[in-house]
């Protein structure tokens, strides 16, 4: 009988403190499970290519799937943060590539805008990096599209497109 009780409150004291611990979790309620592309490449795109290759259908589909009527702003920043950390271990400018985030828009608030993927490249022999973004339009409902190429000496746009 003593066995028993001492199991028995052993499974009550585990139960309550698994429940207790899955409450209080320090991790964020809008943590991202699906991540978008951030990479380097040495490939030199030029705007035949550009177009052959963007938009990255894989990434696209990922994000979208994944954070359609389930965003939050906070999704968002988690998802622009997680790019960031990946560009500072890519050892590249953290401050050029927060800037292209702000000139593609994709951190403006109330805009359900997602990025999906980033890659430092070349552009017709320019230093570049590509972003592609996913948009819903009026709804978090991710099936649209833009991407863009930024040159890196200016921050200038050298190629666009993006969903009609």
């Amino acid at each position: 009988m003593k066995n028993f009780r001492i199991l028995s409150f052993s499974l009550f004291l585990f139960c309550f403190l698994l429940s207790t611990c899955s409450d209080n979790s320090t991790g964020s309620k809008d943590e991202i499970n699906v991540k978008p592309v951030v990479k380097a490449s040495s490939t030199n795109y030029t705007s035949q290519t550009f177009l052959k290759t963007f938009p990255d259908t894989l990434s696209l589909k990922r994000i979208s799937e994944a954070y359609s009527n389930n965003y939050s702003e906070s999704v968002k920043e988690n998802l622009i943060e997680y790019m960031k950390t990946e560009v500072k271990k890519l050892d590249e400018d953290v401050n050029i590539f927060n800037n292209i985030i702000g000139l593609s828009g994709c951190n403006m608030m109330s805009e359900y805008i997602l990025p999906t993927y980033s890659e430092k490249a070349f552009y017709e022999n320019q230093e570049a990096w590509i972003l592609q973004i996913t948009y819903g339009l009026g709804e978090p409902n991710f099936e649209h599209f833009k991407c863009f190429v930024f040159g890196v000496d200016n921050l200038d746009t050298l190629a666009y497109f993006g969903c009609k």
